[in-house]
């Protein structure tokens, strides 16, 4: 039987076990009721709706999944099947923590759960599957925008408020979810952005919601864009969210719609900084371990992270370090600017005053990221003119709003 036919009879026992009629559920779920009779039918709706639909009969959905998993499987292995990581993927967008996500699966999968040494990786692992492999999951979900947080930020920095982009997901507990539903909205402002000008020239920094933003722009959606790197870097750490990587991963994906890159070198990337419509960065923080400092451990050593927190370091922009005022701190093993010859590092990257010199000639420097372990080098590089565009969500806006 059709998995849509499957819901559709789940929704109708529902609705009888609750004393309802088919117009009083859909006069309570604010629907039509030949859509509500369509839906007892055949359920080919959104995943968002299903969810609706859920709670306003008080029953997990994560248990509607699972019960319509394809019966040759029940006697499987479930790691063998995709269905335990959809349910998974589904109560992370609902805001389930992980440890509510791994009681769900040790009640169901006991044996297998007993085998699991770190849960919150074995549940991140599932949640990126999902998302690689069945993207269309997400497109079921429906996130608003903090419309009057988004303001009060732009007020707070002397921006306009369409320059600054607050995604309703701060009930999200995992930060790769987050990533995911902050990506379409960057991916509407790049698009809207090239189908203005042909050749839009874009600069693309690190970082994983930049490449998650790259992931949610359709193939062909975008023709004719020019993209250059913000930085180079020489480390693998990096490698798999590094500027050049993202951009190969888009140009392969794009192939045939005009999607090319002409800047190898580094004379050729200062040059295309220069010509630049906008760029996009990730921001990264040394409150806590994350990549950049991970990279930086990996070949220079945990000693030369001491010494940039003993400097009073607290984030970076496009690999570029700073302290609380905004003061861009010289730390040439670390990082150095492309263009300078004379030295080298582990990054070389477009600086800090570049940045900012373009921001305040009109061009569109986005900085997009989640996690308020942030906010306070986002805050730092937007009073500082280093960006003029902010695509984040309630995490860092509620921090920055405090």
């Amino acid at each position: 039987m059709d998995i849509g036919i499957q819901i559709g009879q789940k929704i109708r026992e529902l609705r009888t076990q609750a004393g309802l009629s088919q117009a009083a559920a859909s006069e309570a779920l604010s629907i039509p009721l030949r859509t509500y009779q369509s839906w007892e039918k055949d359920f080919t709706t959104s995943i968002q709706k299903l969810i609706n639909i859920c709670n306003f009969y008080n029953y997990p959905v994560e248990n509607l999944i699972r019960l319509f998993q394809n019966p040759g499987n029940k006697d499987k292995n479930p790691m063998e099947s995709e269905t335990y990581k959809q349910s998974i993927f589904h109560m992370a967008l609902q805001g389930k923590t992980d440890d509510e996500i791994f009681s769900w699966f040790s009640s169901r999968f006991p044996n297998e759960a007993s085998q699991i040494n770190k849960p919150e990786l074995f549940i991140e692992n599932s949640i990126l599957d999902i998302y690689h492999l069945r993207p269309t999951l997400l497109h079921g979900y429906s996130f608003n925008r903090a419309w009057k947080k988004e303001q009060e930020i732009a007020g707070m920095f002397g921006l306009p408020s369409e320059q600054i982009i607050v995604a309703e997901s701060g009930h999200i507990a995992h930060e790769v979810v987050r990533e995911m539903v902050i990506a379409p909205f960057g991916a509407e402002l790049l698009i809207k952005w090239s189908e203005e000008k042909p050749g839009f020239r874009l600069g693309i920094s690190n970082g994983f919601t930049t490449a998650r933003i790259l992931d949610n722009i359709p193939r062909g959606r975008i023709k004719n864009l020019i993209f250059f790197p913000m930085n180079f870097t020489s480390t693998e750490v990096d490698f798999p969210i590094s500027s050049t990587a993202l951009i190969s991963s888009f140009l392969y994906k794009s192939a045939g719609y005009g999607i090319t890159t002409d800047t190898v070198t580094e004379e050729q990337v200062f040059s295309s900084m220069l010509l630049a419509d906008a760029a996009i960065l990730g921001i990264g923080t040394f409150s806590r371990e994350g990549l950049y400092e991970r990279m930086i451990k990996s070949v220079l050593g945990k000693s030369t992270v001491m010494k940039i927190r003993e400097m009073g370091i607290i984030g970076d922009l496009n690999y570029n370090l700073f302290d609380s005022n905004g003061s861009e701190i010289d730390f040439p093993e670390v990082v150095t600017h492309i263009g300078n010859f004379e030295k080298e590092s582990l990054v070389k990257s477009i600086g800090l005053d570049s940045l900012k010199e373009k921001s305040e000639k009109g061009g569109k420097i986005i900085i997009a990221g989640t996690g308020r372990h942030k906010a306070e080098s986002v805050a730092v590089a937007l009073k500082n003119g280093y960006a003029n565009h902010l695509v984040t969500d309630e995490t860092i806006a509620d921090e920055l709003l405090k």
